[in-house]
């Protein structure tokens, strides 16, 4: 999916002058306006509706394999409520705007206004007046791509539709349909109005191409002709000339357009004595909003653009696409989670992979922020290396939050739990901890695959084994890798959700590299049985350390969800210390200003010197170790950072960490655990809500 042209469209226009108009929708990327996803849950005027079910039909299966041109065509209904909502207008025509300044759509000077003396009609339309440049400025845009035998530039057309009508050329193009000639926008009225060069001086004879709403294409072997039938009878029934086949005009559905050779009028729905075809003609006959829903449509569920709602530090959004699937450092993509009623927050996993630099990613919230980088970060990666992280975040009003991109990088987002109130008849799961310990260690101990076979050995390449001595109800885990013998992943769960074969799982827990020590904190869910199990792909050793445990009753501690604040950066000043790195094999205290009983943190390690790791916990617990904890939080590589969420006990507004090996930390609280906090995780299998090697591809709502 690389190495393609890309497409641009950018939706909010600047006024120009007449040689400088906006750039054309077809270019370097595609960015439009907020109103583009807002547009889908909000319906503008509904067309005349024929299929009174109110629902999206199927989409026809397009043949472009025949070039026989459509010469009795048979109209589809017009699009009902549901498709108009939705902008799946792929088996409907569009026809909801009896005239364009009816709708929105900004309206064109009025013939012959200001000085009659600069109209000049060439024959065909009128150019030259300066009010019609003044409006042509701010409304027409110029192609910036060839359509055949059509050069860039030499089509133009209304800059709010002008997607529409670049996209269906750009489509049929693709699939082998000659265009030898394309216009778009002109200045002119309608022959029934008095004649093209607008006689009557009315703006209400305005012809759609005057809008930049209508496309004449091939002009030549499709002329405009009323048909009779020859005895008398139906002339919907007459074949008409012409050399569009029938895929062409259903692309041209796709992308709102109206086909002039069904007719005008109800378009043969019934039968006529007389029928007027244009089938040159293409026009749209929708609303802005209408059109921002379609491109918006056609955008997302195509699988060779990578589409991202980007958001801005004001809260303003756009949808951005390009052919190589690129998000952009400093980008803030809109995720939506498909949040539950009443869920505050979301558990997530979030991974990064095809980084180009090194960088970080933050969860946050789409609304406006300080201009700039976020003040916390939830996963760190290094480039061309995939790595994952739980995180917990706040959902916004609308149940959807952002990732922020330090620098060119795709996330992956896999929900593992959200956040509900919990009560008696609510299933939400409050968090029993315990103190760490350790169920498997293929270094030391029998690794048990699935289908039994059990050795102290890493776990194979694709292979499924099963995490023994475990809790059967839900329960929290430390996720550890090491000594791997290539990048891979793993994913953990019930042991009936874990695919047979060659398949592997749809989701993923824990990424890593080649002899680089991994860990990641998981939320694992037992199968009916009560087991758990994880697939690995690529053979690695597995550590798993059991942290607590999820109960369905009262017991235990809620969550309580806090906006991310930093508690702990080594890096910086602190206590008129600056720089400073935790020494190894020593105890740094965390306050982390809170009453409650544990915490969330996401915990960082960087710029270690060698190879080590770091345990966090009750400060009373590593303060009288004798020796080496014997669980870790975090892995640390020489000169790499890596991170990972924990839960860690609080004693008098404090947590501690102890490091094997010099590091500098960075701590960042997410939430608190307290017995009177009134939210528990509802708890399920994993699910992917956003891949950023896909883009938004299949996310419009149904």
């Amino acid at each position: 999916l690389t190495g393609v042209p890309s497409l641009m469209t950018d939706a909010t226009r600047h006024p120009t002058t007449r040689m400088n108009r906006p750039s054309s929708s077809l270019s370097a990327f595609v960015l439009v306006s907020a109103m583009l996803t807002a547009a889908i849950a909000n319906v503008v005027s509904a067309a005349p509706v024929e299929d009174t079910a109110e629902v999206v039909p199927p989409p026809p299966v397009i043949d472009h394999s025949t070039s026989t041109p459509w010469v009795s065509p048979e109209r589809p209904p017009i699009c009902n409520g549901a498709q108009i909502e939705l902008g799946d207008v792929r088996a409907c025509v569009v026809k909801d705007v009896i005239e364009p300044d009816a709708s929105d759509w900004p309206t064109p000077p009025a013939p012959g206004s200001g000085d009659p003396t600069g109209w000049i009609w060439n024959g065909y339309d009128y150019r030259g007046s300066p009010e019609l440049e003044e409006w042509e400025s701010t409304m027409i845009t110029d192609s910036t791509v060839a359509f055949g035998e059509v050069d860039a530039g030499a089509f133009e057309s209304n800059a709010r539709a002008s997607q529409l009508f670049e996209g269906f050329l750009q489509e049929i193009d693709s699939l082998g349909y000659e265009i030898r000639t394309a216009f778009g926008y002109g200045y002119r009225c309608t022959a029934g109005s008095g004649g093209w060069s607008c006689p009557s001086g009315n703006i209400a004879g305005l012809s759609l191409h005057s809008w930049g709403l209508a496309l004449d294409m091939n002009a030549d072997a499709n002329p405009i002709t009323t048909y009779r039938h020859p005895n008398g009878g139906n002339a919907c029934s007459v074949p008409m000339e012409t050399d569009i086949p029938m895929w062409v005009v259903q692309v041209a559905e796709k992308w709102g357009l109206y086909w002039g050779g069904y007719g005008w009028g109800d378009g043969c729905a019934t039968s006529a004595t007389s029928v007027y075809r244009d089938p040159p003609h293409f026009e749209f006959r929708g609303s802005p909003e209408l059109a921002d829903r379609i491109i918006s449509f056609n955008l997302r569920t195509d699988p060779n653009l990578g589409c991202y709602d980007v958001v801005d530090t004001h809260g303003d959004e756009r949808l951005i696409c390009n052919r190589d699937f690129t998000v952009e450092a400093g980008w803030r993509v809109r995720v939506n989670p498909s949040a539950p009623d009443g869920a505050t927050a979301a558990l997530v996993n979030l991974t990064a992979t095809r980084a180009e630099d090194k960088g970080f990613l933050t969860l946050e919230s789409c609304g406006s922020r300080a201009p700039g980088m976020p003040e916390t970060s939830n996963l760190n990666f290094e480039a061309a290396v995939g790595v994952a992280n739980l995180a917990l975040i706040e959902l916004d009003d609308d149940g959807e939050f952002c990732v922020y991109h330090d620098a060119v990088a795709h996330a992956i987002v896999d929900v593992i739990a959200f956040l509900v109130p919990s009560a008696e008849s609510s299933p939400a799961r409050r968090l029993l901890l315990d103190a760490p310990r350790r169920v498997v260690d293929s270094r030391s101990q029998p690794l048990c695959l699935q289908s039994g076979e059990c050795d102290t050995s890493p776990a194979p390449h694709q292979s499924t084994t099963r995490i023994t001595n475990a809790p059967t109800q839900p329960y929290l885990a430390n996720l550890t890798v090491t000594q791997s013998e290539r990048s891979g992943y793993l994913s953990a769960g019930g042991c009936s959700a874990m695919p047979t074969g060659e398949a592997s799982p749809s989701w993923s827990n824990l990424n890593f590299e080649r002899d680089v020590d991994r860990a990641n904190l998981s939320i694992l869910l037992p199968d009916e049985s009560g087991e758990t199990c994880v697939y690995s792909w690529g053979s690695t050793d597995i550590i798993v350390d059991v942290l607590g445990t999820f109960t369905d009753g009262q017991d235990g501690f809620g969550w309580q969800p806090v906006a991310a604040r930093r508690m702990l950066d080594t890096r910086k000043c602190r206590a008129d210390i600056c720089n400073i790195p935790v020494a190894s094999r020593s105890v740094v205290h965390i306050p982390v200003d809170t009453d409650a009983p544990a915490v969330v943190v996401n915990v960082t390690a960087t710029a270690a010197p060698t190879w080590g790791y770091v345990t966090v916990d009750a400060c009373s617990t590593l303060e009288s170790l004798s020796g080496a904890p014997s669980t870790s939080t975090v892995n640390v590589n020489a000169r790499r950072t890596s991170a990972n969420l924990t839960i860690a006990p609080v004693e008098e507004g404090e947590i501690c960490a102890w490091s094997f090996g010099e590091v500098h930390l960075i701590v960042d609280v997410q939430a608190e655990l307290s017995e009177d906090a009134v939210f528990g995780l509802l708890v399920d299998e994993p699910v992917r809500v956003y891949d950023g090697r896909r883009g938004n591809y299949g996310s419009i709502p149904r």
